[in-house]
């Protein structure tokens, strides 16, 4: 009886982990400032979703200056990567 208990807790602790805000999830400030981008080229992704960092940076050079510096500021990404990636 003792180690199904455990066995029990070890799962829900497990499980229950999963549901737990994704490291791949961007800031409210980038989230906030990357809104219209995120719409028009990335929405069929959630926010949490890690496929939206890569469908992001397929956007490339169309995203918005806005959303190109809150990806800076947010330390998404580094000013030199921007540059050089975005001319902005």
């Amino acid at each position: 009886m003792h180690s199904k208990t455990l066995f029990s807790v070890i799962t829900v602790v497990v499980l229950g982990s999963l549901t737990l805000p994704c490291a791949a999830e961007y800031s409210p400030q980038v989230m906030k400032a990357c809104r219209n981008d995120y719409k028009k080229y990335c929405s069929e992704y959630a926010p949490q979703d890690p496929g939206l960092r890569q469908c992001m940076d397929g956007a490339g050079r169309s995203l918005t200056k806005v959303c190109v510096n809150a990806l800076i500021k947010g330390g998404e990404i580094t000013r030199e990567r921007a540059m050089r990636r975005w001319g902005k």
